[in-house]
């Protein structure tokens, strides 16, 4: 017995509906990282672990063993140790950097 186009057309529609095929709410986009956690994971992460920025350097101090304010943070990039490259960030990025560090760190 043959089958008619619409009864084939109308099952289709049907299996798409029930699998969840289009209609949907579009995907919620990402939440940007804030800008302290970009620069951190892309001038630091390299070097450092820091569980929150998701980098697991291991040539520098592992940045989860202890807390560190940003005033540290902050004497540590302006006169950096001899391992860690100088004039690694712009004074207002190592603002931003300091202050996600603090605020991440030790946690």
């Amino acid at each position: 017995m043959p089958v008619r186009a619409g009864a084939l057309l109308a099952i289709a529609v049907a299996v798409a509906g029930a699998a969840g095929c289009g209609g949907g709410r579009p995907a919620a986009p990402a939440t940007p990282r804030p800008r302290g956690e970009t620069l951190f994971v892309q001038r630091c992460g390299a070097c450092h672990r820091l569980a929150a920025a998701g980098t697991e350097g291991v040539a520098a101090r592992n940045l989860d063993e202890r807390r560190l304010s940003a005033a540290l943070v902050l004497r540590t990039l302006a006169v950096p140790p001899k391992n860690m490259p100088a004039d690694l960030l712009s004074a207002a990025d190592a603002q931003a950097v300091a202050a996600y560090v603090a605020a991440n760190a030790g946690r």
